[in-house]
């Protein structure tokens, strides 16, 4: 057959055929790539979409979140907040019908109304002063940013959408937290119409109607799966409604919802992928039905809890790829025509150009390489001459590219002054550059091309270690060598080089065919790194010498500290031992100025008594200080946390010094906030020594005018400010400077004229900083002070507030009672436990004043006795006593059946800390501190029998 003939054949068979086949292929991977074209087209619509309706809650949110974020807002305060949120509503009505304020409670305000007697809060009848305050405990939106936010979180959250129960108006709201010194305060959200957003909706689905020739439909679904938007309506959630068009309600009387889910929708689908689509995920089902087969897809709103959901007719996407076949068809009809002519023409053209082909390329063959001069009226002959000539040209670049890498690789090395060394693992063969052999002092020509050379100039103590590094390269441990050895040099010294190599594999067999690296002479690195250790060996030992001596420092400061402590201990035991001796001898003193104050006497004697109770009352005073003092210093005092009467507590301060102000004919004024609390959490007696203190040094430094006691609450704290002013000599700024500081006063000769040992002000400062406040002073020199204390007192919700101000305002003198007799303590039976005579006869009087029946021991062990022998109503025990002390006493009384609940009070002149603690420990049911004051004694007694 000729070679036309044959080339004929060739073309048709191995030209036309594939021809066909990858037409046909093509019409088959076209309609299939058309489709997911089309699929993806539509989902990125959808997306676009989707981004728009969340552009426009992202805008609502920001919005929101900022209005939550203002002081205003913050402040809960809602008549002041509404004026502006009306402001604001006017303003964006565009997107909000109305604000919402919702509090922790439930209860809530809104810009649309509210009830006048509650506070604006709207209510079940907001025009009625009992109205019940409506709830929103129940809604989405109040539970995520208020009952689920324990950690306080600035949330902003798109609620689910709601019907009003009496306008079938769908809603959504947009709330964030109101967060208030870290805590939630509240919320604020804005209703956004449901006109809005279906307006937005309706405009997608005309855009994919459009588009799509009415067959691809839009639907809205709730993060619960619930349809909002549907292009059938009776899927959309809607009130229930008998035959009559009238609602149903529930049990509840609610008007009950219709609605359908995506579950029910596609109950077919896996529950994994609409859960997926319910947590806010893209996803694609295809649903085939006997008439039609519909694709839907589903896109998530951002940061909304909504997913559109778009469902296409297959017909849609079908469209484009029929039409596509029907192109594909004809163009490979049209092909196979076009190629038949072509195969016939080149059939007749194809054999005189193969032979010039030939000719040109055994001329060529053994001349330079060149490009090839040639003549042809065929296509793909000129291509192929084309290509040659195009190959030949690459060829001489390539060789005139590599004579110049070669050159600048020659340059680089010599610049960057390193040795090249390449060794030839099949041959055995290394070649060394001439940098790599003058570094070592030798010429190029004194050193053989062989491994061997290279092992005989490696200094012998590294030989063993190198050697091992190269030969677990070329065993296959790594791709990369890089080792530090030493080198001989040709005049007798060491050159330290850093070796790095890589290997070359041989493509075919992966095996190592070379190994070619550089050397790099480091040798004055070497010297660097050597000074380098041996001044940080010397720094090290300079940081342990330092070390050491911070130890020594350390231990004497530890033993310095010891002996400080001890001091503080034999301190603390000193004052309570002094303060047991000096009460015992002042109790006999207080108690027979007061027994003697209830006989008869003249005015003389009166006044005389006055004056030694006061002395008497001042040296205790000073005692206390001095105790209390102490008790700071060793970190011991400590402040209760008790529910209190702050206005029983200041009126009983006030009526203390009412006759003093009398006295002095000075005037005492109280005024006390409204929002004052009257129950409140604190150390009461703490609160009254440092208000106590305060107005006593104001009516002591003041001759004219008077004192004014001012108390407010501080906003947005739990702290109270009780502001003390007086009318009196001022302090000086320099005298201010000191004041607070113990053992001091303003100057000496305030001290002469007035008295005091200066520790009343320091006292109450460390007392006020205990409870969370503190003391600060106004004063002008000749004008007067004004001394503020704060102090954190927490309302005591537990209780009703009470205003008992009424009583304490007044300032009528009371008279002296002249008989303890107290009604529920008459006929009762008290053993008195007392070794020291004087105390004892004073505590007896006051005791049978009282009604009741004394029985008196002298020690803790002539107690037991007769608690073993006779049953006691109450036990009066002192603590310190010869034979056996209070302690052991009361621990044995506990021990007997009959006084198993038997009060037993402690009266003594133990007046630590430490010691109320152990009297309650061993069973006591109360602590008095001697010196006594009968009322206080007949006080606590009846509280144990009313």
């Amino acid at each position: 057959m000729k070679l036309r003939n044959q080339v004929l054949s060739a073309l048709i068979f191995s030209g036309l055929l594939p021809l066909a086949v990858a037409f046909l292929y093509a019409i088959w991977h076209s309609s299939m790539t058309t489709n997911d074209l089309v699929i993806k087209s539509v989902s990125h619509r959808l997306a676009q979409s989707s981004a728009e309706l969340a552009s426009y809650f992202s805008a609502r949110e920001t919005e929101i979140d900022l209005l939550a974020s203002l002081p205003l807002i913050q402040s809960m305060d809602f008549q002041k907040v509404r004026p502006f949120l009306m402001n604001t509503l006017d303003k964006k009505s565009a997107y909000y019908e109305k604000f919402i304020v919702g509090r922790t409670d439930g209860s809530f305000h809104n810009t649309s109304g509210g009830n006048r007697f509650v506070d604006m809060l709207r209510t079940d009848d907001d025009s009625q002063k009992d109205g019940t305050p409506r709830s929103i405990a129940q809604r989405d939106y109040w539970l995520e940013t208020i009952a689920n936010n324990a950690t306080a979180e600035q949330k902003v959250y798109i609620s689910n959408p709601m019907i009003s129960y009496t306008t079938e108006v769908k809603q959504i709201v947009i709330a964030a937290s109101i967060i208030n010194n870290k805590q939630v305060v509240g919320l604020i959200g804005g209703s956004l119409p449901w006109e809005n957003i279906q307006q937005r909706i309706n405009k997608i689905q005309d855009e994919f109607s459009n588009e799509f020739g009415g067959l691809a439909k839009v639907a809205l679904i709730s993060s619960d799966g619930t349809y909002w938007y549907h292009w059938q309506p009776d899927k959309v959630i809607h009130f229930k409604r008998d035959g009559n068009n009238d609602f149903i309600l529930n049990a509840s009387g609610e008007k009950q919802t219709v609605s359908s889910n995506i579950k029910d929708e596609f109950p077919q689908s896996p529950t994994n992928l609409l859960n997926t689509i319910l947590t806010g995920k893209k996803a694609y089902i295809v649903n085939e039905l006997t008439s039609s087969t519909y694709h839907h897809l589903f896109q998530p709103i951002d940061n909304s809890g909504y997913t559109l959901q778009l469902t296409v007719d297959d017909k849609v996407l079908s469209a484009p790829t029929s039409n596509l076949i029907n192109v594909l068809l004809f163009i490979l009809m049209i092909s196979i025509a076009v190629a038949l002519l072509a195969v016939y023409f080149l059939s007749k053209k194809l054999t005189q150009p193969l032979y010039d082909f030939a000719s040109k390329i055994s001329l060529a063959k053994n001349k330079q390489l060149a490009p090839i001069a040639y003549t042809t009226h065929t296509k793909e002959f000129n291509d192929l001459f084309q290509e040659l000539n195009r190959m030949i040209v690459t060829i001489c670049d390539n060789e005139k590219a590599l004579r110049i890498s070669e050159e600048r690789f020659s340059v680089a090395m010599k610049g960057a002054n390193d040795g090249l060394w390449d060794w030839n693992l099949l041959t055995d063969e290394v070649y060394f550059s001439p940098r790599w052999k003058d570094m070592l002092g030798y010429q190029e020509s004194e050193l053989a091309n062989n491994v061997s050379t290279w092992q005989d100039l490696i200094f012998e103590e590294d030989l063993e270690e190198t050697l091992d590094s190269s030969n677990k390269q070329l065993n296959g441990q790594g791709h990369y060598y890089r080792i530090e050895f030493r080198m001989k040099h040709k005049n007798g010294t060491l050159v330290n080089v850093l070796s790095r190599a890589s290997i070359i594999y041989d493509v075919k067999t992966q095996k190592p065919i070379r190994l070619v690296g550089t050397h790099v002479d480091i040798t004055d690195r070497k010297k660097q790194e050597y000074q380098l250790h041996a001044m940080n060996s010397l720094l090290e030992e300079r940081v342990e010498a330092r070390t050491s001596e911070l130890a020594n420092l350390n231990s004497q400061l530890v033993k310095a500290t010891q002996v400080a402590e001890h001091a503080n201990q034999s301190k603390s035991l000193f004052l309570a031992n002094m303060s047991h001796e000096i009460r015992t001898p002042m109790n006999g003193v207080i108690g027979l100025i007061e027994l003697i104050t209830r006989t008869s006497l003249n005015a003389q004697q009166q006044e005389y008594l006055t004056q030694l109770q006061l002395s008497s009352n001042n040296l205790m005073h000073i005692l206390n200080d001095i105790l209390d003092i102490s008790k700071i210093e060793a970190g011991k005092l400590a402040i209760e946390q008790q529910p209190f009467d702050f206005k029983e507590m200041l009126t009983n301060v006030v009526k203390v010094f009412e006759p003093q102000i009398q006295k002095k004919k000075l005037s005492l004024t109280v005024s006390i906030a409204n929002d004052i609390e009257t129950n409140v959490i604190g150390d009461s007696v703490r609160c009254s020594q440092v208000l106590t203190n305060l107005v006593n040094n104001a009516i002591k430094f003041t001759e004219v005018g008077g004192i004014r006691i001012i108390v407010n609450n501080i906003e947005n704290s739990e702290l109270v400010s009780i502001k003390v002013s007086d009318t009196g000599i001022g302090i000086s700024e320099q005298q201010q400077q000191r004041l607070f500081t113990s053992f001091m006063q303003a100057d000496d000769s305030t001290s002469r004229k007035f008295g005091g040992t200066g520790l009343g002000l320091a006292i109450s400062q460390q007392l006020a900083c205990l409870m969370g406040g503190a003391i600060t002073l106004q004063s002008k020199l000749g004008e007067g002070s004004c001394f503020e204390f704060k102090v954190k007192l927490p309302i005591d919700k537990s209780k009703p507030s009470t205003d008992v101000m009424s009583e304490s305002s007044q300032h009528n003198n009371t008279t002296k009672n002249k008989s303890y007799i107290v009604s529920a303590l008459i006929g009762k039976r008290v053993l008195l436990v007392e070794d020291n005579r004087i105390n004892r006869l004073i505590a007896e009087q006051i005791l049978k004043q009282a009604g009741m029946k004394v029985f008196s021991a002298e020690n803790g062990l002539q107690a037991v006795q007769m608690a073993e022998e006779h049953a006691y109503d109450v036990i009066v025990m002192d603590i310190q006593m010869p034979v056996m002390d209070g302690y052991e006493a009361t621990q044995k009384i506990r021990l007997l059946a009959h006084h198993e609940k038997t009060p037993i009070i402690a009266m003594t002149a133990n007046a630590m800390t430490d010691d109320k603690e152990r009297s309650l420990a061993v069973g006591m049911n109360k602590h008095l501190t001697k010196p006594i004051k009968a009322n206080e004694v007949i006080a606590e007694l009846s509280k144990f029998f009313t």
